[in-house]
């Protein structure tokens, strides 16, 4: 039987299948997450072992305490992923 293929929620780029997150984003669209203002931002887990989600501003590494971005214009949402490590998706 063949896996369910699924896009970026982005780009429409082919991803690896995820039932758990039906609108992730891809690597690629994720190096241009913004703030509303368009603002570079990433995300990154706050514990060791990969738990909580912190943002902070790419070009000063302040914090930025929101977990809305926008890639493209379009709005997302940052969270711990499952099993660590942070996943984007659109909203």
């Amino acid at each position: 039987m063949e896996k369910p293929k699924q896009y970026c929620h982005v780009c429409q780029q082919e991803v690896d299948y995820s039932s758990r997150y039906p609108r992730y984003v891809c690597h690629d669209c994720r190096e241009h997450m913004t703030d509303e203002e368009g603002r570079p931002v990433d995300f990154f887990n706050v514990a060791m072992f990969g738990h909580g989600c912190q943002g902070a501003y790419k070009d000063t590494g302040e914090s930025y305490t929101s977990t809305i971005c926008y890639i493209q214009g379009i709005p997302c949402v940052a969270a711990e992923h499952h099993f660590g490590g942070i996943v984007v998706e659109g909203v």
